[in-house]
Order: C-alpha cells, then structure tokens, then sequence
C-alpha cells in the first residue's frame, strides 16, 4: 500500500497515529454470543491462519473482541533500527499469537538505508552490526517469527536501489541470520499484488532473492475502486490475485500468503464491501488456493483522500460483521502454519 494511513506500517507502537481500541469497539454490531463462538476447524483439513496488523496489545484485543475469540496472527512492522520486540510482542508470544514482523530499511529518524550498502555491509561495520543486534533479538525471542525484509520494494527502489541491490540485501540479512544461528525465523518475501502481474522491469520476479533464501512468497492485494487514482473499476481478489497465485505455482514447495488486504466502499451500492469479504471465505477454499497458509488484514485509512480509501474493516457495520465471519469459519482458524 502506498498511502498515508492512521496505522503505522513502519514505526511500530509509537508510530500509532490513533487509539484503535475506541473506534473498533464503537463498530461492533450486536450479534448472539452463539454467533461469536467459532466453529469447529475439524471440516477443514488445512485451514489458513487469521490476523490483522495491530501495533499494541490494546489494538490486539480490540480486534480480538470484534472477531469473538483470538486473532492468531499479529503483523507488526519495524524500521531498521528499531527495537524488535517489546512487552506488547513477549504478552502475544506467550499468550500463543503468532507474529508477522517487518522490517523497513529505513532508520528511524527517516534515513533511508540503500540496500546495496546492507549487500556489502561488512563485519565490523555499522550495517553489520545492526544485522547482527537484530539476529540476536530473534534468537532470543524464542518463538517462531515470520520475518519481512522491506516489504514492497518496488514502490521504494526509486530511491533504495535497483532489483538486484535488493535481492544482494535480503540474501545477505538471511544469511547473517542464519551465521548467527538464528533457527526460529521463517522469511516472507512480500510484493504488491501488482506487482506480479505488471509488465515492466519491476514484475516481481526480478525482486525474487530466490528459493534457498525464501520461505513464503506474500502480496498485498487491494480493492482501490475510485480510491486515489484508480479507475473505479470494482476489483474481483481473484483477478488481483491471479499474478501471485500463477508465481506460487512455479514454486510449489513455498507457502503463499496475504500480509495485507482490504477493500474500498462502494458508496453507491451498500454492502457490496462486506460480500467481497465474503466472498473470500469461498475462494480459498478452492483446490486452485491450496498453496495460502496466512491472510492478514490491513488496519489503515487514508489521511487525505476524504475518507475514500477506508481499507479495513471499520468502513461500515456490513464489513464489520464479514470481517468477523471470515475469521470465525473453519477455513480460517488455523492456529499454527502447516
């Protein structure tokens, strides 16, 4: 995603703009209680795992209490010198969450970090040793992490390098993870949607660090509708996620994965948002969908395009309630990756 939004995707915690406990609970509809408690995962032999980005354990459970049970994944994002985790990640760890972490190559005072200076970082030196403080802080949390270097590098390489810097600095923050002896951590390769399916020198395969160094291949697909510059054309999540689903197949042996989606509203047609969120529950459970192991939902908003560009769940009580059937159907309750 491109736009300026009220949840941080690159400071963590204290880069949250808003408080999204309040303004989620004010958007839960009452429902039964019989309706809150999930269904068996025993009818779905390989059901995909449900999460949401949410910076604080106070917008953990304010997500937890819109879906009527735990939201298993958690996606987080950091900058390059950020401090990886802190009390809000050691509650979810031991409350059994998973987490999704990114890592932007970006200080956190804006300095951009180019990504063949971290390709050629050498030991001793400043790069390296920031790679090396980050292999410790993931050894020492334990428990599994689902690790994102840069996500989304071609909206950003016009000023952080070209595709094979890229590929050089996620095969060199692997491997010194790995030197580290940093076993814990699967890596997630995350693109746009778009960008598997564009036609020019920024398709994703030329982002690709390759197999040896990627454990799930990852998208953000979204509905842009008449949001920003689009143009209005009502986006179908089969369509968007043709590119990544066809990419997935020329590597079957890794996951595929949604680290962000959502959708516009249609102003013109109420409820339409909330039947496309529905109707996900249907797609991925086809036999073509097989290779998806996690979708986690983007929280953001636009902060200066009238609030055209309400990507989460929040922008009607119809998504809200989708929202929440989608995480509560035995297709979505996996608690672990398979």
């Amino acid at each position: 995603m491109r736009l300026m939004t009220s949840f941080s995707r690159s400071s963590g915690a204290a880069g949250v703009a808003v408080t999204a406990a309040a303004v989620v609970l004010a958007a839960v509809v009452a429902v039964p209680s019989a309706a809150l408690r999930p269904a068996s995962a025993a009818s779905v032999a390989k059901p995909i795992l449900f999460g949401a980005a949410a910076a604080t354990k106070t917008q953990i459970l304010a997500h937890e209490q819109v879906l009527g049970r735990k939201m298993q994944g958690i996606r987080q994002f950091r900058k390059w010198d950020s401090t990886l985790f802190g009390a809000t990640e050691r509650w979810a760890r031991d409350t059994g969450h998973t987490l999704f972490t990114s890592v932007k190559a970006e200080r956190r005072d804006g300095t951009g970090v180019r990504w063949r200076d971290i390709a050629n970082a050498a030991p001793g030196s400043r790069l390296h040793n920031d790679m090396l403080s980050q292999a410790r802080q993931l050894k020492d949390f334990g428990a599994k992490v689902y690790f994102i270097f840069n996500h989304e590098p071609e909206v950003t390489r016009w000023k952080m390098g070209s595709p094979a810097d890229f590929i050089a600095a996620w095969r060199k923050v692997v491997t010194v993870y790995r030197n580290a002896g940093v076993t814990n951590v699967e890596y997630v390769w995350t693109m746009t949607a778009w960008g598997f399916k564009r036609k020019d020198a920024d398709n994703a395969r030329y982002y690709y660090p390759g197999d040896a160094y990627v454990h799930h291949i990852a998208a953000d697909p979204y509905n842009w509708y008449r949001c920003r510059r689009s143009t209005g054309t009502w986006g179908n999540m089969a369509n968007i996620l043709e590119g990544h689903r066809q990419f997935g197949l020329q590597h079957p042996t890794k996951g595929l994965m949604l680290m962000e989606w959502g959708s516009a509203e249609d102003g013109g047609s109420p409820g339409r948002k909330a039947q496309w969120i529905r109707d996900l529950i249907t797609l991925f459970q086809k036999p073509a969908y097989a290779q998806y192991k996690a979708v986690l939902q983007w929280g953001g908003r636009s902060d200066n395009i009238a609030g055209r560009c309400n990507f989460d769940y929040l922008s009607s009580s119809s998504a809200t309630r989708a929202w929440r059937d989608m995480g509560n159907h035995p297709a979505f309750l996996a608690k672990v990756l398979s």
